[in-house]
Protein backbone atom coordinates (compact mmCIF):
# COMPACT_ATOMS: atom_id res chain seq x y z
CA UNK A 1 0.00 0.00 0.00
CA UNK A 2 1.19 3.53 -0.57
CA UNK A 3 2.15 5.67 2.24
CA UNK A 4 0.46 9.28 2.47
CA UNK A 5 3.83 10.66 1.43
CA UNK A 6 4.52 8.73 -2.22
CA UNK A 7 5.10 5.51 -3.38
CA UNK A 8 7.37 3.27 -1.07
CA UNK A 9 10.70 2.11 -2.22
CA UNK A 10 12.41 -1.11 -3.03
CA UNK A 11 13.92 -1.55 0.58
CA UNK A 12 10.67 -0.67 2.31
CA UNK A 13 11.69 2.98 3.60
CA UNK A 14 9.93 5.35 1.96
CA UNK A 15 11.98 7.60 -0.85
CA UNK A 16 11.46 10.80 0.96
CA UNK A 17 12.85 9.47 4.40
CA UNK A 18 15.65 7.63 2.45
CA UNK A 19 16.82 10.77 0.62
CA UNK A 20 16.40 13.11 4.05
CA UNK A 21 18.51 10.50 6.12
CA UNK A 22 21.39 10.45 3.34
CA UNK A 23 20.82 14.59 3.20
CA UNK A 24 21.53 14.65 7.09
CA UNK A 25 24.62 12.67 6.63
CA UNK A 26 25.58 15.26 3.92
CA UNK A 27 25.01 17.92 6.00
CA UNK A 28 26.32 16.24 9.07
CA UNK A 29 29.98 15.78 7.43
CA UNK A 30 30.25 18.88 6.24
CA UNK A 31 29.22 18.29 2.52
CA UNK A 32 26.75 21.24 1.87
CA UNK A 33 25.00 23.67 4.04
CA UNK A 34 21.14 24.11 4.30
CA UNK A 35 20.61 27.67 2.48
CA UNK A 36 16.58 28.36 2.70
CA UNK A 37 16.01 25.00 1.27
CA UNK A 38 17.32 21.22 1.44
CA UNK A 39 15.70 20.61 -2.49
CA UNK A 40 19.35 21.69 -3.95
CA UNK A 41 20.75 18.88 -2.21
CA UNK A 42 21.86 15.77 -4.31
CA UNK A 43 20.51 13.21 -2.50
CA UNK A 44 17.14 14.73 -3.10
CA UNK A 45 17.39 15.61 -7.34
CA UNK A 46 16.20 12.07 -8.26
CA UNK A 47 12.94 12.33 -5.90
CA UNK A 48 9.39 13.08 -7.41
CA UNK A 49 8.05 16.55 -6.50
CA UNK A 50 5.98 15.19 -3.98
CA UNK A 51 8.31 13.40 -2.45
CA UNK A 52 10.75 16.01 -2.66
CA UNK A 53 8.70 18.56 -1.15
CA UNK A 54 8.18 16.45 1.88
CA UNK A 55 11.75 15.14 1.59
CA UNK A 56 13.07 18.88 2.27
CA UNK A 57 10.35 19.63 4.91
CA UNK A 58 11.89 16.71 7.01
CA UNK A 59 15.77 17.63 6.27
CA UNK A 60 15.24 21.64 7.22
CA UNK A 61 13.24 20.45 10.04
CA UNK A 62 14.68 18.33 11.81
CA UNK A 63 17.92 20.62 11.55
CA UNK A 64 15.93 23.58 12.72
CA UNK A 65 13.72 21.47 15.78
CA UNK A 66 17.22 20.01 16.57
CA UNK A 67 17.17 21.81 20.29
CA UNK A 68 13.72 20.79 20.99
CA UNK A 69 14.63 17.21 19.52
CA UNK A 70 17.41 16.29 21.03
CA UNK A 71 15.88 17.82 24.62
CA UNK A 72 12.87 15.26 24.13
CA UNK A 73 14.34 12.68 22.90
CA UNK A 74 17.23 12.51 25.61
CA UNK A 75 14.92 12.36 28.35
CA UNK A 76 14.37 8.68 27.36
CA UNK A 77 18.16 7.93 26.70
CA UNK A 78 20.58 6.72 29.39
CA UNK A 79 23.51 9.09 27.85
CA UNK A 80 23.16 12.66 26.25
CA UNK A 81 22.10 12.41 22.72
CA UNK A 82 25.43 14.16 21.74
CA UNK A 83 27.35 10.79 22.84
CA UNK A 84 25.29 8.58 20.53
CA UNK A 85 26.23 7.63 17.30
CA UNK A 86 25.95 9.76 14.52
CA UNK A 87 23.70 7.43 12.29
CA UNK A 88 21.84 6.45 15.37
CA UNK A 89 21.14 9.76 16.10
CA UNK A 90 19.88 11.03 12.77
CA UNK A 91 17.34 8.42 12.25
CA UNK A 92 16.38 9.55 15.80
CA UNK A 93 16.24 13.17 15.14
CA UNK A 94 14.92 12.41 11.71
CA UNK A 95 11.80 10.09 13.04
CA UNK A 96 11.33 12.25 16.22
CA UNK A 97 10.68 15.19 14.18
CA UNK A 98 7.82 13.75 12.89
CA UNK A 99 6.44 12.23 15.67
CA UNK A 100 6.73 15.72 17.64
CA UNK A 101 5.79 18.34 14.13
CA UNK A 102 3.78 16.40 11.62
CA UNK A 103 0.39 15.77 11.99
CA UNK A 104 0.00 13.97 9.22
CA UNK A 105 2.50 11.42 9.37
CA UNK A 106 1.79 8.07 10.51
CA UNK A 107 3.66 7.26 13.94
CA UNK A 108 4.26 3.54 12.70
CA UNK A 109 5.65 4.61 9.25
CA UNK A 110 8.24 7.43 11.12
CA UNK A 111 9.33 4.98 13.48
CA UNK A 112 9.52 2.05 10.83
CA UNK A 113 11.81 3.49 9.06
CA UNK A 114 14.60 5.17 11.22
CA UNK A 115 14.51 1.27 12.19
CA UNK A 116 15.02 -0.22 8.74
CA UNK A 117 17.70 3.02 8.14
CA UNK A 118 19.53 2.06 11.10
CA UNK A 119 19.65 -1.73 10.33
CA UNK A 120 21.40 -0.76 7.13
CA UNK A 121 25.03 0.40 8.86
CA UNK A 122 23.92 -0.10 12.62
CA UNK A 123 22.35 -3.25 13.07
CA UNK A 124 22.85 -4.11 16.65
CA UNK A 125 21.53 -0.51 17.38
CA UNK A 126 17.87 -1.06 16.16
CA UNK A 127 16.42 -2.06 18.96
CA UNK A 128 17.22 0.77 20.76
CA UNK A 129 15.90 3.52 18.37
CA UNK A 130 12.52 1.45 18.14
CA UNK A 131 12.55 1.34 22.00
CA UNK A 132 12.97 5.73 22.19
CA UNK A 133 11.13 6.01 19.35
CA UNK A 134 7.99 4.61 20.61
CA UNK A 135 8.54 6.36 23.85
CA UNK A 136 8.82 9.72 21.85
CA UNK A 137 5.30 8.40 19.79
CA UNK A 138 3.16 8.36 23.06
CA UNK A 139 4.94 10.73 25.55
CA UNK A 140 7.29 12.79 23.61
CA UNK A 141 4.73 15.85 22.49
CA UNK A 142 3.84 15.90 26.30
CA UNK A 143 7.66 16.05 27.21
CA UNK A 144 8.27 18.42 24.91
CA UNK A 145 5.37 20.82 26.67
CA UNK A 146 7.00 20.23 30.13
CA UNK A 147 10.45 20.84 29.41
CA UNK A 148 9.62 24.03 27.45
CA UNK A 149 7.72 25.50 30.28
CA UNK A 150 8.40 28.91 31.40
CA UNK A 151 10.62 31.83 31.08
CA UNK A 152 14.05 30.72 31.25
CA UNK A 153 16.61 30.67 28.66
CA UNK A 154 16.58 26.58 29.29
CA UNK A 155 12.76 26.43 28.76
CA UNK A 156 13.12 29.08 25.60
CA UNK A 157 15.66 26.48 24.32
CA UNK A 158 13.64 23.26 24.28
CA UNK A 159 10.52 25.15 23.03
CA UNK A 160 11.60 26.91 20.61
CA UNK A 161 15.20 25.07 19.59
CA UNK A 162 17.39 27.81 19.97
CA UNK A 163 21.26 27.73 21.75
CA UNK A 164 20.79 29.76 25.16
CA UNK A 165 23.39 31.92 24.61
CA UNK A 166 21.36 32.71 21.40
CA UNK A 167 18.37 33.71 23.40
CA UNK A 168 19.93 35.69 26.11
CA UNK A 169 21.59 37.73 23.61
CA UNK A 170 18.48 38.39 21.54
CA UNK A 171 16.62 39.09 25.03
CA UNK A 172 18.61 41.25 26.61
CA UNK A 173 18.96 43.87 22.95
CA UNK A 174 15.47 43.36 21.65
CA UNK A 175 13.38 42.48 24.91
CA UNK A 176 11.37 39.30 25.97
CA UNK A 177 8.10 40.03 23.57
CA UNK A 178 9.83 41.29 21.07
CA UNK A 179 12.56 38.52 21.11
CA UNK A 180 10.32 35.79 21.42
CA UNK A 181 8.32 37.09 18.30
CA UNK A 182 11.83 36.48 16.18
CA UNK A 183 12.75 33.79 17.32
CA UNK A 184 9.17 32.37 16.76
CA UNK A 185 9.13 33.27 13.56
CA UNK A 186 12.74 31.91 12.73
CA UNK A 187 11.24 28.34 14.04
CA UNK A 188 8.38 28.53 10.44
CA UNK A 189 9.11 27.57 6.78
CA UNK A 190 10.23 31.28 5.22
CA UNK A 191 8.68 32.96 2.36
CA UNK A 192 10.09 33.06 -0.57
CA UNK A 193 10.63 36.32 -2.22
CA UNK A 194 12.00 37.24 -5.86
CA UNK A 195 13.03 40.68 -7.39
CA UNK A 196 11.84 41.08 -11.10
CA UNK A 197 15.00 42.54 -13.06
CA UNK A 198 13.70 45.37 -15.00
CA UNK A 199 16.78 45.21 -16.53
CA UNK A 200 15.42 42.25 -18.98
CA UNK A 201 12.00 42.35 -18.37
CA UNK A 202 8.31 44.24 -17.45
CA UNK A 203 6.90 43.12 -14.15
CA UNK A 204 3.58 42.21 -16.33
CA UNK A 205 5.59 39.75 -18.60
CA UNK A 206 7.52 38.37 -15.81
CA UNK A 207 4.49 37.51 -14.09
CA UNK A 208 3.28 35.62 -16.91
CA UNK A 209 5.95 33.40 -17.89
CA UNK A 210 6.65 33.23 -14.16
CA UNK A 211 3.47 31.26 -14.28
CA UNK A 212 3.35 29.14 -17.33
CA UNK A 213 6.15 27.78 -15.20
CA UNK A 214 3.82 26.65 -12.38
CA UNK A 215 4.66 29.59 -9.98
CA UNK A 216 2.16 31.41 -8.14
CA UNK A 217 3.01 35.03 -7.21
CA UNK A 218 1.67 38.02 -5.72
CA UNK A 219 3.00 41.32 -4.90
CA UNK A 220 4.40 42.81 -1.47
CA UNK A 221 3.07 46.22 -0.57
CA UNK A 222 6.01 48.76 -0.79
CA UNK A 223 8.14 47.35 -2.56
CA UNK A 224 7.12 47.44 -6.44
CA UNK A 225 9.90 44.60 -8.12
CA UNK A 226 9.15 42.19 -5.66
CA UNK A 227 7.02 39.15 -5.57
CA UNK A 228 6.38 36.52 -3.49
CA UNK A 229 6.31 33.52 -4.99
CA UNK A 230 5.25 29.09 -4.40
CA UNK A 231 5.77 26.85 -6.66
CA UNK A 232 8.99 24.78 -8.19
CA UNK A 233 12.71 25.85 -7.20
CA UNK A 234 13.46 28.88 -8.87
CA UNK A 235 17.29 28.80 -10.12
CA UNK A 236 16.33 26.06 -12.79
CA UNK A 237 13.43 28.20 -14.23
CA UNK A 238 13.46 29.70 -17.42
CA UNK A 239 12.57 32.88 -15.72
CA UNK A 240 16.20 32.69 -13.23
CA UNK A 241 17.99 31.39 -16.50
CA UNK A 242 17.01 34.49 -18.58
CA UNK A 243 17.84 36.91 -15.68
CA UNK A 244 14.62 38.02 -15.69
CA UNK A 245 13.98 37.43 -11.93
CA UNK A 246 16.34 37.24 -8.40
CA UNK A 247 15.65 35.57 -5.38
CA UNK A 248 16.30 38.45 -2.92
CA UNK A 249 14.32 38.77 0.24
CA UNK A 250 12.29 41.86 1.26
CA UNK A 251 15.21 43.49 3.86
CA UNK A 252 17.31 43.08 0.84
CA UNK A 253 15.17 44.99 -1.67
CA UNK A 254 14.64 47.49 0.80
CA UNK A 255 18.15 48.06 1.74
CA UNK A 256 19.14 48.31 -1.86
CA UNK A 257 16.28 50.74 -2.37
CA UNK A 258 17.69 52.75 0.73
CA UNK A 259 21.10 53.00 -0.72
CA UNK A 260 19.53 53.93 -4.25
CA UNK A 261 17.30 56.65 -2.80
CA UNK A 262 20.61 58.34 -1.08
CA UNK A 263 21.79 59.08 -4.91
CA UNK A 264 20.54 62.28 -6.94
CA UNK A 265 19.48 61.47 -10.46
CA UNK A 266 21.64 61.80 -13.22
CA UNK A 267 25.75 60.68 -13.45
CA UNK A 268 26.74 59.26 -9.96
CA UNK A 269 29.63 57.04 -8.84
CA UNK A 270 28.34 54.44 -6.20
CA UNK A 271 30.75 52.17 -4.66
CA UNK A 272 29.43 48.74 -4.03
CA UNK A 273 31.33 46.80 -0.83
CA UNK A 274 31.54 43.15 0.36
CA UNK A 275 28.91 42.91 -3.21
CA UNK A 276 28.68 38.89 -3.31
CA UNK A 277 26.84 37.33 -4.51
CA UNK A 278 25.48 40.58 -6.21
CA UNK A 279 21.86 40.65 -5.09
CA UNK A 280 22.02 44.20 -4.53
CA UNK A 281 24.17 45.09 -6.76
CA UNK A 282 22.31 43.99 -9.58
CA UNK A 283 19.50 45.56 -8.09
CA UNK A 284 21.41 48.45 -7.85
CA UNK A 285 22.11 48.38 -11.73
CA UNK A 286 18.87 48.72 -12.53
CA UNK A 287 17.35 51.51 -10.23
CA UNK A 288 20.41 53.63 -11.14
CA UNK A 289 20.80 53.27 -15.09
CA UNK A 290 22.95 56.57 -15.28
CA UNK A 291 25.71 55.39 -12.44
CA UNK A 292 29.01 54.37 -12.63
CA UNK A 293 28.83 51.10 -10.17
CA UNK A 294 31.83 49.82 -8.63
CA UNK A 295 31.72 46.54 -6.90
CA UNK A 296 34.15 45.07 -5.06
CA UNK A 297 34.67 41.45 -2.86
CA UNK A 298 37.43 39.88 -0.96
CA UNK A 299 36.86 36.67 -2.30
CA UNK A 300 38.09 35.44 -6.04
CA UNK A 301 35.53 32.88 -6.45
CA UNK A 302 32.72 34.85 -4.91
CA UNK A 303 33.66 38.02 -7.24
CA UNK A 304 33.28 35.46 -10.48
CA UNK A 305 30.05 34.55 -9.53
CA UNK A 306 28.91 38.08 -9.20
CA UNK A 307 30.65 38.60 -12.45
CA UNK A 308 28.84 36.18 -13.69
CA UNK A 309 25.40 37.02 -11.81
CA UNK A 310 25.56 40.39 -13.23
CA UNK A 311 25.66 38.90 -17.05
CA UNK A 312 23.12 37.10 -16.42
CA UNK A 313 20.88 40.29 -15.31
CA UNK A 314 21.80 42.42 -18.28
CA UNK A 315 24.62 44.36 -15.92
CA UNK A 316 27.70 43.43 -17.25
CA UNK A 317 28.46 47.09 -17.29
CA UNK A 318 29.37 47.26 -13.66
CA UNK A 319 32.62 46.85 -12.82
CA UNK A 320 34.22 44.24 -10.36
CA UNK A 321 37.11 44.54 -8.57
CA UNK A 322 38.19 41.55 -6.29
CA UNK A 323 40.26 43.23 -3.25
CA UNK A 324 40.33 43.86 0.92
CA UNK A 325 38.17 47.12 1.77
CA UNK A 326 40.50 47.07 4.28
CA UNK A 327 43.20 47.66 2.54
CA UNK A 328 44.64 51.01 1.37
CA UNK A 329 42.67 52.04 -1.41
CA UNK A 330 43.73 55.46 -2.22
CA UNK A 331 42.03 56.24 -5.39
CA UNK A 332 39.05 55.92 -3.62
CA UNK A 333 38.94 58.26 -0.96
CA UNK A 334 36.33 60.79 -1.19
CA UNK A 335 35.76 59.35 -4.66
CA UNK A 336 31.97 58.15 -4.51
CA UNK A 337 28.82 60.03 -4.55
CA UNK A 338 27.21 57.05 -2.47
CA UNK A 339 28.70 53.95 -1.08
CA UNK A 340 26.73 50.48 0.44
CA UNK A 341 28.21 48.71 2.94
CA UNK A 342 26.58 45.97 2.93
CA UNK A 343 29.13 43.92 5.72
CA UNK A 344 29.79 40.34 6.93
CA UNK A 345 27.62 39.45 9.97
CA UNK A 346 26.32 37.29 11.90
CA UNK A 347 22.79 36.30 10.13
CA UNK A 348 20.60 36.41 12.90
CA UNK A 349 17.86 37.98 10.84
CA UNK A 350 17.80 35.24 8.78
CA UNK A 351 17.16 32.38 11.17
CA UNK A 352 14.07 31.07 8.97
CA UNK A 353 15.92 31.03 5.96
CA UNK A 354 18.73 29.08 6.90
CA UNK A 355 18.10 26.55 9.86
CA UNK A 356 21.71 25.40 10.53
CA UNK A 357 22.97 28.78 11.51
CA UNK A 358 21.56 28.60 14.89
CA UNK A 359 23.96 26.09 15.25
CA UNK A 360 27.19 26.75 13.33
CA UNK A 361 27.38 30.52 15.10
CA UNK A 362 29.21 31.00 18.39
CA UNK A 363 28.90 33.60 20.59
CA UNK A 364 31.93 34.82 20.48
CA UNK A 365 31.31 35.51 16.49
CA UNK A 366 29.03 38.35 17.28
CA UNK A 367 31.85 40.53 18.64
CA UNK A 368 34.28 39.48 16.38
CA UNK A 369 32.22 40.56 13.28
CA UNK A 370 31.35 44.20 15.05
CA UNK A 371 35.03 44.49 15.16
CA UNK A 372 34.94 43.97 11.58
CA UNK A 373 32.04 45.76 10.58
CA UNK A 374 33.50 49.09 12.36
CA UNK A 375 36.96 48.94 10.64
CA UNK A 376 34.75 48.15 7.35
CA UNK A 377 32.65 51.47 8.23
CA UNK A 378 35.37 53.50 8.64
CA UNK A 379 36.95 52.41 5.30
CA UNK A 380 33.32 52.94 3.67
CA UNK A 381 32.74 56.32 5.03
CA UNK A 382 36.32 57.31 3.28
CA UNK A 383 35.39 56.46 0.02
CA UNK A 384 32.60 59.02 0.39
CA UNK A 385 32.33 62.26 -1.36
CA UNK A 386 31.45 65.89 1.04
CA UNK A 387 27.39 65.70 0.57
CA UNK A 388 27.26 62.12 -0.60
CA UNK A 389 25.56 58.86 1.44
CA UNK A 390 26.85 55.94 3.64
CA UNK A 391 24.65 52.85 3.19
CA UNK A 392 25.22 50.59 5.90
CA UNK A 393 22.81 46.84 6.04
CA UNK A 394 23.41 43.73 7.61
CA UNK A 395 21.31 41.11 8.10
CA UNK A 396 21.15 40.83 11.69
CA UNK A 397 19.61 42.29 14.77
CA UNK A 398 22.08 42.40 17.25
CA UNK A 399 23.10 46.04 19.27
CA UNK A 400 26.28 44.87 18.76
CA UNK A 401 26.26 44.96 14.99
CA UNK A 402 24.02 47.76 14.24
CA UNK A 403 24.13 50.84 16.76
CA UNK A 404 26.70 49.93 18.19
CA UNK A 405 28.89 50.14 14.60
CA UNK A 406 27.22 53.23 13.68
CA UNK A 407 26.82 55.83 16.16
CA UNK A 408 30.94 55.96 16.73
CA UNK A 409 30.93 56.87 13.01
CA UNK A 410 28.39 59.69 13.87
CA UNK A 411 30.29 60.93 16.78
CA UNK A 412 33.03 62.06 14.82
CA UNK A 413 30.54 65.12 14.52
CA UNK A 414 31.27 64.27 10.14
CA UNK A 415 27.36 62.86 9.73
CA UNK A 416 24.47 63.51 9.53
CA UNK A 417 21.03 60.68 9.91
CA UNK A 418 19.13 60.91 7.09
CA UNK A 419 15.79 59.74 8.77
CA UNK A 420 14.51 56.49 7.18
CA UNK A 421 12.03 55.75 9.76
CA UNK A 422 9.93 58.54 7.55
CA UNK A 423 10.42 57.25 4.38
CA UNK A 424 9.53 53.62 5.56
CA UNK A 425 6.69 53.95 8.13
CA UNK A 426 6.66 50.39 10.69
CA UNK A 427 10.41 50.04 10.76
CA UNK A 428 11.41 52.89 12.09
CA UNK A 429 14.23 51.38 14.96
CA UNK A 430 12.45 51.64 18.19
CA UNK A 431 15.61 52.95 19.74
CA UNK A 432 17.02 55.12 17.04
CA UNK A 433 14.32 55.81 14.63
CA UNK A 434 16.15 57.29 11.78
CA UNK A 435 17.51 54.12 10.96
CA UNK A 436 15.44 50.66 10.06
CA UNK A 437 15.49 48.08 12.15
CA UNK A 438 12.91 44.80 10.07
CA UNK A 439 11.97 42.40 12.49
CA UNK A 440 10.53 39.29 11.23
CA UNK A 441 7.32 37.99 10.87
CA UNK A 442 6.26 42.08 10.51
CA UNK A 443 8.67 42.61 7.85
CA UNK A 444 8.85 39.29 6.27
CA UNK A 445 11.07 36.52 7.43
CA UNK A 446 14.27 38.42 7.26
CA UNK A 447 15.55 40.86 9.48
CA UNK A 448 17.67 43.74 8.63
CA UNK A 449 19.65 47.18 10.18
CA UNK A 450 19.15 49.42 7.97
CA UNK A 451 20.96 53.12 7.97
CA UNK A 452 21.93 55.75 5.38
CA UNK A 453 24.32 58.45 6.44
CA UNK A 454 25.29 61.74 4.36
CA UNK A 455 28.24 63.05 4.94
CA UNK A 456 28.77 67.02 5.83
CA UNK A 457 29.91 69.32 3.48
CA UNK A 458 29.10 69.88 -0.17
CA UNK A 459 26.13 70.44 -2.00
CA UNK A 460 23.53 67.55 -0.39
CA UNK A 461 21.94 66.89 -3.32
CA UNK A 462 18.63 65.96 -3.50
CA UNK A 463 17.54 62.11 -3.35
CA UNK A 464 15.17 59.96 -4.66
Amino acid sequence: MSSPEGREAPSGVSPARAAAFAALRRLRTGGSRLDDSAAGLPELAALSPADRRLANELVTGTVRRRGSIDAVVGAYTRAPLASTDPEVRDALRLAAFQLLFLDRVPAYAAVDDAVTLTARTRKKAAGFVNAVLRRVATEGRATLEDLGAGDSARAWSVALSYPVWMIDLLRHDLGDQVARRVLEAGDVAPERCLRVNRLRGEMATVVAGLTEEGFTVRGVDGLPDALLYDGPPLQPSAAFRRGLVSAQSRGSQIAGLVAAGGVAAGPATVLDLCAAPGAKTGQLAALLPNAALLACDVDERRAEGLRANLVRLGAAAVDVVCGDALDPHPEWDAAFDAVLLDAPCSGLGTLASRPDLRWRRRPDDVRRLARLQRRLLQRAAAAVKPGGTLTYAVCTVTRAETLDVVEPLLATGGWEVEDLGAIWPGFGHPQAGGFLLLLPPHAGSSGFFIARLRRRGGAGPTTR
